[in-house]
């Protein structure tokens, strides 16, 4: 990979001022800051699919220059953000919402025979500095925050568009107003078919030899989609996997976490997209764990308090049963109540 061209502009829309900033005589840190990013772009898992709008739009026409290595397009495209910023930020005003002020990377890069585009906008935050405790801003070193753009050329036509956004949501001016871009999958299609094949391809498979584990990060997934606006791949595996406890020990997590973030690419969905409520319905999440032959326990959506709620029980004769906390199903059967010997309790 080579890296061909890279460009720096601090983007104000408050000041209405754009400025470049001349990265090749910063410091090293500004150095291995834009390498840095350039890496965690082109190595991201979370992003999502998009096409050009049209060849004609103002910012493909200039990755076309860029590939024919004419880069003065650079501040077209920095100018162009800022107008875009400075509308949008008119629109969202009343909603008492702010655009940050940051610096918009681009760069070219050479990998084989393919170009690859990349522009990004890191927001700027505020800080105290360490040795005169005055309040500066500047760019996030560790813990960037970012929008970014990803297209990959190959004979001068783009083959993979992708868009980035560490906010997790992605935000419309960027895609849509900026970079006049068109979404390839649409939020219904990616909240359908990511349930349907975390079922398929990854739940189904845990259910008979790892049931007790399946029935808990399965509620976990039906969790995190009846309760986020957005879905995004880190922040899934965060609330389902990363930190669950298996209860058998066999459990292969690492490899189902491995799974579930491949996905995305293997089966044409994004790894970030806002969840489309009419696709989250209690058929489509709604999971059955047969107990007899003629009793079904069907569990319709996520349970909360899922120990507390339903738990397994064994007594001294090794004989099985499952305990459910109700109060309205309680008064069905409460000729039946087990008796429950201290030692057992």
């Amino acid at each position: 990979m080579e890296i061909k061209f890279t460009s720096l502009h601090q983007v104000d829309h408050h000041l209405n001022n754009v400025e470049e900033i001349d990265i090749e005589n910063q410091s090293e840190d500004l150095i291995n800051y834009t390498q840095r990013l350039i890496t965690e772009i082109t190595e991201g898992t979370s992003k999502r699919k998009f096409n050009f709008r049209r060849d004609t739009t103002e910012v493909r026409s200039v990755l076309g220059q860029f590939m024919g290595g004419n880069y003065s397009g650079k501040d077209a495209n920095a100018k162009r953000l800022l107008g875009v910023e400075k509308t949008t930020q008119a629109a969202i005003a009343h909603l008492g919402n702010e655009i940050q002020k940051g610096s918009l990377f681009q760069a070219h890069i050479l990998d084989g025979d393919s170009d690859i585009i990349v522009i990004s906008k890191a927001d700027q935050i505020r800080f105290l500095d360490e040795d005169d405790f005055n309040l500066k801003s500047g760019l996030p070193y560790e813990k960037k925050i970012f929008k970014a753009f990803l297209v990959r050329f190959e004979a001068g036509k783009a083959k993979e568009t992708f868009v980035y956004d560490t906010t997790t949501r992605l935000a419309t001016y960027w895609w849509d107003t900026f970079l006049e871009l068109d979404e390839v999958y649409t939020s219904e299609y990616n909240t359908k078919t990511a349930l349907k094949l975390l079922d398929s391809k990854v739940f189904n498979n845990m259910k008979k030899k790892f049931p007790a584990d399946h029935t808990r990060i399965r509620n976990k997934a039906v969790g995190y989609f009846q309760s986020q606006n957005q879905f995004e791949m880190g922040s899934f595996l965060e609330a389902t996997l990363n930190n669950y406890v298996p209860i058998e020990s066999e459990l292969p997590k690492t490899a189902i976490i491995e799974k579930i973030r491949n996905l995305p690419e293997r089966y044409n969905f994004d790894s970030q997209f806002p969840i489309a409520e009419d696709q989250v319905t209690s058929r489509k999440v709604k999971s059955k764990i047969n107990l007899t032959d003629k009793v079904d326990l069907i569990i319709k959506e996520n349970i909360p308090e899922l120990d507390s709620t339903i738990s397994g029980f064994l007594d001294k004769e090794n004989r099985k049963y499952i305990i459910i906390r109700t109060d309205t199903g309680y008064e069905h059967f409460k000729g039946n109540t087990l008796e429950i010997s201290e030692e057992e309790e």
